[in-house]
Protein backbone atom coordinates (compact mmCIF):
# COMPACT_ATOMS: atom_id res chain seq x y z
CA UNK A 1 0.00 0.00 0.00
CA UNK A 2 1.54 3.68 -0.98
CA UNK A 3 0.09 6.91 0.52
CA UNK A 4 -2.48 7.13 -1.93
CA UNK A 5 -4.49 3.87 -1.05
CA UNK A 6 -4.08 4.45 2.68
CA UNK A 7 -5.18 8.29 1.50
CA UNK A 8 -7.97 6.39 0.16
CA UNK A 9 -8.95 4.00 2.89
CA UNK A 10 -9.04 6.96 5.52
CA UNK A 11 -11.63 9.15 3.17
CA UNK A 12 -13.72 6.17 3.25
CA UNK A 13 -13.46 5.12 6.35
CA UNK A 14 -12.01 1.47 5.58
CA UNK A 15 -8.84 1.62 7.41
CA UNK A 16 -8.16 -0.28 10.55
CA UNK A 17 -7.24 1.29 13.34
CA UNK A 18 -5.42 -0.17 16.63
CA UNK A 19 -4.98 1.73 19.58
CA UNK A 20 -2.13 0.78 21.66
CA UNK A 21 -2.71 1.76 25.38
CA UNK A 22 -6.03 1.63 26.55
CA UNK A 23 -5.78 3.89 29.93
CA UNK A 24 -6.79 7.77 29.99
CA UNK A 25 -5.58 8.31 26.77
CA UNK A 26 -5.85 5.59 24.48
CA UNK A 27 -9.62 4.08 25.87
CA UNK A 28 -11.69 7.71 25.19
CA UNK A 29 -9.14 7.73 21.94
CA UNK A 30 -10.62 4.51 20.70
CA UNK A 31 -14.39 5.59 21.38
CA UNK A 32 -13.88 8.46 19.05
CA UNK A 33 -12.34 7.21 16.15
CA UNK A 34 -15.10 3.68 16.07
CA UNK A 35 -18.01 6.60 16.45
CA UNK A 36 -17.14 8.28 13.34
CA UNK A 37 -16.81 4.41 11.19
CA UNK A 38 -13.83 3.67 11.64
CA UNK A 39 -13.25 0.00 12.72
CA UNK A 40 -10.92 0.34 16.10
CA UNK A 41 -8.97 -2.32 18.30
CA UNK A 42 -8.33 -1.09 21.16
CA UNK A 43 -5.24 -3.36 22.78
CA UNK A 44 -3.78 -3.61 26.11
CA UNK A 45 -1.13 -6.45 27.77
CA UNK A 46 -3.80 -6.01 30.65
CA UNK A 47 -5.89 -9.28 30.26
CA UNK A 48 -8.39 -8.68 33.17
CA UNK A 49 -9.16 -4.82 31.49
CA UNK A 50 -9.58 -6.25 27.85
CA UNK A 51 -12.30 -8.53 29.28
CA UNK A 52 -14.09 -5.95 30.73
CA UNK A 53 -14.33 -3.75 28.06
CA UNK A 54 -14.82 -6.54 25.59
CA UNK A 55 -18.37 -7.07 27.62
CA UNK A 56 -19.44 -3.35 27.38
CA UNK A 57 -17.90 -2.89 30.84
CA UNK A 58 -15.87 0.27 31.28
CA UNK A 59 -12.28 -0.62 33.58
CA UNK A 60 -11.78 3.15 34.82
CA UNK A 61 -13.76 4.28 36.83
CA UNK A 62 -12.62 7.84 37.50
CA UNK A 63 -13.36 8.26 33.90
CA UNK A 64 -16.82 8.53 32.12
CA UNK A 65 -16.99 7.35 28.41
CA UNK A 66 -18.36 8.33 26.08
CA UNK A 67 -22.60 7.18 25.24
CA UNK A 68 -21.50 5.60 22.26
CA UNK A 69 -19.29 3.17 24.28
CA UNK A 70 -21.29 0.17 24.67
CA UNK A 71 -23.28 0.49 21.28
CA UNK A 72 -19.96 0.18 19.38
CA UNK A 73 -19.30 -2.84 21.32
CA UNK A 74 -22.47 -4.60 20.61
CA UNK A 75 -22.23 -3.75 16.71
CA UNK A 76 -18.26 -5.13 17.05
CA UNK A 77 -17.03 -1.85 15.46
CA UNK A 78 -15.27 -1.47 18.78
CA UNK A 79 -13.26 -4.38 19.90
CA UNK A 80 -10.35 -5.45 21.72
CA UNK A 81 -7.38 -7.95 22.21
CA UNK A 82 -3.91 -8.30 22.33
CA UNK A 83 -0.85 -5.86 20.99
CA UNK A 84 0.48 -8.35 19.08
CA UNK A 85 -3.00 -9.35 17.14
CA UNK A 86 -3.78 -5.41 17.32
CA UNK A 87 -1.10 -5.09 15.38
CA UNK A 88 -1.27 -7.65 12.59
CA UNK A 89 -5.10 -6.30 11.63
CA UNK A 90 -4.46 -2.67 11.77
CA UNK A 91 -3.45 -0.29 9.21
CA UNK A 92 -3.11 2.91 11.17
CA UNK A 93 -1.42 2.04 14.96
CA UNK A 94 -1.65 4.85 17.69
CA UNK A 95 0.66 4.26 20.49
CA UNK A 96 -0.63 5.41 23.91
CA UNK A 97 0.95 3.44 26.96
CA UNK A 98 2.67 5.14 29.42
CA UNK A 99 6.33 7.04 29.48
CA UNK A 100 6.91 7.33 33.64
CA UNK A 101 10.47 8.45 34.70
CA UNK A 102 12.57 6.68 36.58
CA UNK A 103 14.85 8.55 38.62
CA UNK A 104 13.92 11.49 37.12
CA UNK A 105 14.72 9.77 33.53
CA UNK A 106 12.19 8.84 30.95
CA UNK A 107 11.31 5.06 30.95
CA UNK A 108 10.66 4.21 27.44
CA UNK A 109 10.08 0.62 28.47
CA UNK A 110 6.34 0.50 27.24
CA UNK A 111 7.56 2.24 23.87
CA UNK A 112 9.85 -0.37 23.25
CA UNK A 113 7.66 -2.81 23.87
CA UNK A 114 4.85 -2.03 22.00
CA UNK A 115 7.42 -1.09 18.87
CA UNK A 116 8.42 -4.47 19.26
CA UNK A 117 4.53 -5.85 18.58
CA UNK A 118 4.35 -3.30 16.15
CA UNK A 119 7.66 -4.10 14.12
CA UNK A 120 6.44 -7.83 13.80
CA UNK A 121 3.38 -6.65 11.86
CA UNK A 122 3.97 -3.83 10.09
CA UNK A 123 2.97 -3.60 6.51
CA UNK A 124 4.43 -1.44 3.75
CA UNK A 125 1.66 2.18 3.92
CA UNK A 126 0.91 1.39 7.32
CA UNK A 127 0.65 4.81 9.34
CA UNK A 128 2.81 4.43 12.56
CA UNK A 129 1.35 7.27 15.58
CA UNK A 130 2.94 8.41 18.54
CA UNK A 131 0.47 10.03 21.10
CA UNK A 132 2.66 9.08 24.05
CA UNK A 133 4.70 11.80 25.34
CA UNK A 134 8.32 11.59 24.99
CA UNK A 135 11.55 14.11 24.23
CA UNK A 136 12.41 15.37 21.57
CA UNK A 137 13.97 12.77 18.82
CA UNK A 138 12.75 9.45 20.75
CA UNK A 139 9.88 8.98 18.46
CA UNK A 140 12.45 8.62 15.77
CA UNK A 141 15.76 7.43 18.31
CA UNK A 142 13.80 4.93 19.70
CA UNK A 143 10.59 3.99 18.35
CA UNK A 144 11.18 4.35 14.47
CA UNK A 145 14.62 2.13 15.04
CA UNK A 146 13.04 -0.64 16.91
CA UNK A 147 9.70 -0.89 14.53
CA UNK A 148 13.16 -1.25 11.81
CA UNK A 149 15.00 -3.99 13.32
CA UNK A 150 12.12 -5.59 13.99
CA UNK A 151 10.27 -5.37 10.63
CA UNK A 152 13.38 -4.59 8.05
CA UNK A 153 11.58 -1.94 6.42
CA UNK A 154 12.68 1.40 6.47
CA UNK A 155 11.11 4.47 8.31
CA UNK A 156 9.48 7.28 6.04
CA UNK A 157 9.82 4.85 2.76
CA UNK A 158 8.38 1.63 3.61
CA UNK A 159 5.97 2.95 6.15
CA UNK A 160 4.92 6.49 7.54
CA UNK A 161 5.51 8.03 10.97
CA UNK A 162 3.96 10.86 13.44
CA UNK A 163 4.46 12.30 16.52
CA UNK A 164 1.13 13.57 18.24
CA UNK A 165 1.79 14.24 21.69
CA UNK A 166 -1.51 13.70 23.95
CA UNK A 167 -3.20 16.45 25.63
CA UNK A 168 -5.37 15.43 27.91
CA UNK A 169 -6.21 17.15 31.12
CA UNK A 170 -7.96 14.75 34.00
CA UNK A 171 -11.06 16.43 35.47
CA UNK A 172 -11.04 18.78 32.83
CA UNK A 173 -14.65 18.74 31.50
CA UNK A 174 -13.58 19.63 27.81
CA UNK A 175 -14.10 17.35 24.99
CA UNK A 176 -11.36 14.95 23.92
CA UNK A 177 -12.34 16.38 20.16
CA UNK A 178 -12.22 19.82 21.39
CA UNK A 179 -8.08 19.76 21.97
CA UNK A 180 -6.19 21.34 18.80
CA UNK A 181 -4.99 18.22 17.80
CA UNK A 182 -0.49 18.95 17.21
CA UNK A 183 0.77 16.53 14.65
CA UNK A 184 4.64 16.33 12.95
CA UNK A 185 5.31 13.61 10.45
CA UNK A 186 8.86 11.74 9.54
CA UNK A 187 8.15 13.59 6.08
CA UNK A 188 5.58 15.30 4.16
CA UNK A 189 3.60 12.38 3.54
CA UNK A 190 3.58 11.01 6.78
CA UNK A 191 2.04 14.58 7.92
CA UNK A 192 -0.72 14.81 5.12
CA UNK A 193 -2.01 11.25 6.26
CA UNK A 194 -2.49 12.24 9.76
CA UNK A 195 -4.05 15.52 9.42
CA UNK A 196 -6.29 13.53 7.33
CA UNK A 197 -7.19 11.12 9.90
CA UNK A 198 -7.84 13.03 12.54
CA UNK A 199 -9.72 15.68 10.65
CA UNK A 200 -12.23 12.48 10.68
CA UNK A 201 -13.40 13.39 14.20
CA UNK A 202 -10.96 16.11 15.56
CA UNK A 203 -12.27 19.66 15.22
CA UNK A 204 -8.90 21.25 14.70
CA UNK A 205 -5.08 19.71 13.29
CA UNK A 206 -2.36 21.60 13.58
CA UNK A 207 0.39 20.08 11.51
CA UNK A 208 4.00 21.17 12.31
CA UNK A 209 7.54 20.45 10.54
CA UNK A 210 8.45 17.39 12.03
CA UNK A 211 8.66 14.71 14.43
CA UNK A 212 10.64 16.35 17.37
CA UNK A 213 8.74 19.52 16.51
CA UNK A 214 5.62 17.83 17.77
CA UNK A 215 7.68 16.05 20.73
CA UNK A 216 9.00 19.52 21.64
CA UNK A 217 5.66 21.03 22.12
CA UNK A 218 4.80 18.90 24.88
CA UNK A 219 7.18 19.36 26.21
CA UNK A 220 7.10 23.74 26.23
CA UNK A 221 3.55 23.40 27.50
CA UNK A 222 4.03 21.39 30.34
CA UNK A 223 7.56 22.65 31.01
CA UNK A 224 6.18 26.57 30.90
CA UNK A 225 3.65 25.09 33.81
CA UNK A 226 6.55 23.84 35.67
CA UNK A 227 8.55 27.14 35.38
CA UNK A 228 5.69 29.46 36.31
CA UNK A 229 4.52 27.15 39.67
CA UNK A 230 8.22 27.19 40.80
CA UNK A 231 8.27 30.60 40.55
CA UNK A 232 5.35 30.94 42.38
CA UNK A 233 6.46 28.13 45.04
CA UNK A 234 9.65 30.19 45.39
CA UNK A 235 7.82 33.37 46.00
CA UNK A 236 5.28 31.89 48.36
CA UNK A 237 8.52 31.13 50.73
CA UNK A 238 9.30 34.78 50.58
CA UNK A 239 5.61 36.00 51.49
CA UNK A 240 5.43 33.80 54.28
CA UNK A 241 8.27 35.53 55.77
CA UNK A 242 7.36 39.06 54.87
CA UNK A 243 3.69 38.21 56.14
CA UNK A 244 2.60 39.23 52.69
CA UNK A 245 -0.67 37.63 51.20
CA UNK A 246 0.55 36.16 47.88
CA UNK A 247 -3.26 35.08 47.50
CA UNK A 248 -4.39 38.54 47.22
CA UNK A 249 -1.22 39.39 44.79
CA UNK A 250 -2.01 37.18 42.77
CA UNK A 251 -5.35 37.40 42.44
CA UNK A 252 -5.25 41.13 42.09
CA UNK A 253 -2.32 40.69 39.67
CA UNK A 254 -4.62 38.72 37.27
CA UNK A 255 -6.98 41.70 37.08
CA UNK A 256 -4.21 43.07 34.41
CA UNK A 257 -5.84 41.93 30.75
CA UNK A 258 -2.27 41.30 29.54
CA UNK A 259 0.96 39.91 30.35
CA UNK A 260 0.18 37.97 33.27
CA UNK A 261 -1.06 34.08 33.73
CA UNK A 262 -2.16 33.17 37.36
CA UNK A 263 -0.36 30.58 38.67
CA UNK A 264 -0.70 29.24 42.52
CA UNK A 265 1.73 28.08 45.16
CA UNK A 266 0.52 24.79 46.97
CA UNK A 267 1.50 21.30 48.61
CA UNK A 268 3.51 20.37 45.71
CA UNK A 269 2.53 19.63 42.30
CA UNK A 270 1.34 15.65 40.76
CA UNK A 271 -0.22 13.97 38.34
CA UNK A 272 2.12 12.80 35.49
CA UNK A 273 2.90 15.53 33.34
CA UNK A 274 4.07 18.85 34.89
CA UNK A 275 6.24 16.62 37.59
CA UNK A 276 7.72 14.17 35.14
CA UNK A 277 7.58 15.41 31.51
CA UNK A 278 10.02 17.91 32.18
CA UNK A 279 12.90 15.95 32.95
CA UNK A 280 11.97 14.20 29.33
CA UNK A 281 13.25 17.39 27.93
CA UNK A 282 16.25 18.17 30.37
CA UNK A 283 17.14 14.35 29.71
CA UNK A 284 17.14 15.11 25.73
CA UNK A 285 19.46 18.23 26.16
CA UNK A 286 22.10 15.94 27.99
CA UNK A 287 21.99 14.15 24.29
CA UNK A 288 23.17 17.05 22.69
CA UNK A 289 25.06 18.72 25.71
CA UNK A 290 22.50 21.32 26.36
CA UNK A 291 21.63 22.04 30.15
CA UNK A 292 18.26 23.82 31.39
CA UNK A 293 19.47 25.32 35.14
CA UNK A 294 16.37 27.25 35.01
CA UNK A 295 14.07 24.50 34.85
CA UNK A 296 15.63 22.34 37.01
CA UNK A 297 15.69 24.36 39.58
CA UNK A 298 11.62 25.07 39.44
CA UNK A 299 11.37 21.51 39.71
CA UNK A 300 13.36 21.06 42.88
CA UNK A 301 11.48 23.90 44.18
CA UNK A 302 8.20 22.26 43.46
CA UNK A 303 9.69 18.65 44.90
CA UNK A 304 10.28 20.89 47.87
CA UNK A 305 6.61 22.10 48.70
CA UNK A 306 5.44 18.80 50.89
CA UNK A 307 8.62 19.42 53.24
CA UNK A 308 7.98 23.49 53.17
CA UNK A 309 4.60 22.51 54.74
CA UNK A 310 5.67 20.15 56.87
CA UNK A 311 8.43 22.76 58.07
CA UNK A 312 5.26 25.12 58.90
CA UNK A 313 3.52 22.40 60.19
CA UNK A 314 6.17 21.23 63.26
CA UNK A 315 6.85 25.36 63.74
CA UNK A 316 3.24 25.51 64.30
CA UNK A 317 3.15 23.02 66.47
CA UNK A 318 5.83 23.93 68.45
CA UNK A 319 3.76 27.53 69.09
CA UNK A 320 0.57 26.01 70.14
CA UNK A 321 2.31 23.34 71.91
CA UNK A 322 1.71 19.92 70.23
CA UNK A 323 3.53 16.89 70.79
CA UNK A 324 3.37 14.60 67.85
CA UNK A 325 3.34 11.82 69.72
CA UNK A 326 -0.06 13.12 70.79
CA UNK A 327 -1.05 14.93 68.25
CA UNK A 328 -3.60 13.73 65.80
CA UNK A 329 -3.13 15.13 62.31
CA UNK A 330 -6.04 14.49 59.20
CA UNK A 331 -5.12 15.02 55.42
CA UNK A 332 -7.91 16.10 53.61
CA UNK A 333 -8.01 14.85 49.91
CA UNK A 334 -5.55 12.57 48.63
CA UNK A 335 -5.57 13.42 45.09
CA UNK A 336 -3.06 15.48 42.76
CA UNK A 337 -6.26 17.27 41.54
CA UNK A 338 -9.43 18.76 42.33
CA UNK A 339 -12.50 16.79 41.94
CA UNK A 340 -10.77 13.58 40.52
CA UNK A 341 -9.62 10.35 42.07
CA UNK A 342 -5.89 10.29 40.52
CA UNK A 343 -3.22 10.36 42.97
CA UNK A 344 -0.62 9.85 40.54
CA UNK A 345 2.50 11.73 42.40
CA UNK A 346 -0.03 13.33 44.31
CA UNK A 347 1.66 15.80 47.55
CA UNK A 348 -0.58 14.93 49.69
CA UNK A 349 0.56 11.13 49.58
CA UNK A 350 4.61 12.06 49.93
CA UNK A 351 2.86 14.56 52.53
CA UNK A 352 1.16 12.09 54.89
CA UNK A 353 4.29 9.97 54.45
CA UNK A 354 6.23 12.74 56.19
CA UNK A 355 3.78 13.77 58.44
CA UNK A 356 4.05 9.84 59.60
CA UNK A 357 7.45 9.63 59.60
CA UNK A 358 7.47 12.50 62.22
CA UNK A 359 5.72 10.12 64.80
CA UNK A 360 2.01 12.16 64.17
CA UNK A 361 -1.19 9.70 64.71
CA UNK A 362 -2.03 10.59 60.95
CA UNK A 363 -5.41 10.06 59.45
CA UNK A 364 -7.27 10.62 55.90
CA UNK A 365 -10.37 12.10 54.37
CA UNK A 366 -11.36 11.62 50.80
CA UNK A 367 -15.34 11.04 50.22
CA UNK A 368 -14.39 9.97 46.19
CA UNK A 369 -12.45 6.64 47.65
CA UNK A 370 -14.87 4.42 49.76
CA UNK A 371 -13.12 3.86 52.95
CA UNK A 372 -12.56 -0.12 52.39
CA UNK A 373 -10.20 1.43 49.08
CA UNK A 374 -8.72 3.43 51.96
CA UNK A 375 -8.04 0.67 53.70
CA UNK A 376 -6.84 -1.40 51.41
CA UNK A 377 -4.33 0.88 51.00
CA UNK A 378 -2.99 0.72 54.00
CA UNK A 379 -4.54 4.52 55.35
CA UNK A 380 -6.29 4.84 58.89
CA UNK A 381 -9.63 6.44 57.86
CA UNK A 382 -10.79 9.74 59.59
CA UNK A 383 -14.40 9.75 61.13
CA UNK A 384 -15.37 12.71 61.29
CA UNK A 385 -18.41 12.12 63.59
CA UNK A 386 -16.39 10.30 65.86
CA UNK A 387 -12.48 11.00 65.54
CA UNK A 388 -10.41 13.83 67.13
CA UNK A 389 -8.70 15.61 64.60
CA UNK A 390 -5.90 18.16 66.34
CA UNK A 391 -4.65 19.69 62.82
CA UNK A 392 -6.19 19.55 59.63
CA UNK A 393 -4.12 19.56 56.29
CA UNK A 394 -5.70 20.33 53.02
CA UNK A 395 -3.56 18.73 50.65
CA UNK A 396 -6.43 18.49 47.58
CA UNK A 397 -9.43 21.20 47.38
CA UNK A 398 -12.02 18.76 46.07
CA UNK A 399 -15.80 20.65 46.75
CA UNK A 400 -16.77 18.38 49.34
CA UNK A 401 -13.97 19.51 51.54
CA UNK A 402 -14.03 22.73 50.66
CA UNK A 403 -17.23 22.40 51.97
CA UNK A 404 -16.88 20.51 55.02
CA UNK A 405 -18.26 22.21 58.30
CA UNK A 406 -14.89 22.15 60.06
CA UNK A 407 -16.47 23.57 63.16
CA UNK A 408 -18.06 19.79 63.91
CA UNK A 409 -14.52 18.61 64.15
CA UNK A 410 -13.31 17.55 67.79
CA UNK A 411 -10.49 19.15 69.41
CA UNK A 412 -9.17 20.75 65.86
CA UNK A 413 -6.44 23.86 67.03
CA UNK A 414 -5.60 24.78 63.64
CA UNK A 415 -5.61 24.26 59.64
CA UNK A 416 -2.89 23.68 57.41
CA UNK A 417 -4.54 25.07 54.07
CA UNK A 418 -1.86 23.04 51.40
CA UNK A 419 -4.22 24.90 48.21
CA UNK A 420 -5.41 27.98 49.96
CA UNK A 421 -8.77 27.08 48.92
CA UNK A 422 -10.73 28.07 52.86
CA UNK A 423 -12.24 30.94 53.86
CA UNK A 424 -12.39 32.21 57.68
CA UNK A 425 -13.03 29.18 60.32
CA UNK A 426 -13.00 29.19 63.75
CA UNK A 427 -9.41 28.42 64.25
CA UNK A 428 -7.09 29.79 62.71
CA UNK A 429 -5.60 29.04 58.66
CA UNK A 430 -2.48 28.82 57.77
CA UNK A 431 -2.03 28.70 53.99
CA UNK A 432 0.90 28.29 51.57
CA UNK A 433 2.91 32.30 50.59
CA UNK A 434 1.46 34.83 53.81
CA UNK A 435 -2.14 33.32 53.89
CA UNK A 436 -3.28 33.43 57.61
CA UNK A 437 -7.22 33.23 57.83
CA UNK A 438 -7.73 34.09 62.00
CA UNK A 439 -10.96 33.31 63.77
CA UNK A 440 -13.41 36.70 64.05
CA UNK A 441 -13.37 37.71 67.41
Amino acid sequence: MDAKQLESIIKLKEARVGVFGLGYVGLPLAVEIAKVGFKTTGADVDTNKIEMLAVGKNPLPDMKLDSAFEQLVITRRLDFSSPEAAAAKSDIKIICVPTPSLDKYPDLTFIRSVAKYIGKHVKRGDLIINESTVGPKMTRKILCSVIEAESGLEAGKDFFVVASPERIDPGNPISLTDIPKVVGGINKESTKLAVLFYSSFMKKVVPVSSLEAAEMVKMIENSFRALNIGFVNEVAKFCDVSKIDMHEIITTAATKPYGFMPHYPSIGVGGHCIPEDPYYLISSGEDVSVKFPILSLALNTNESMPYYVLYNLLNKCTEFDLKPEKTKVVIFGLAYKKNIRDTRLSPALIFHNLVQNEGFDVKVYDELFSKEELRGKSFSVFSPETDECHIAVIGCDHTHIVNLDFTKLKNLKFIMDGKNSLDKKHVPVFGIGGRILLPET
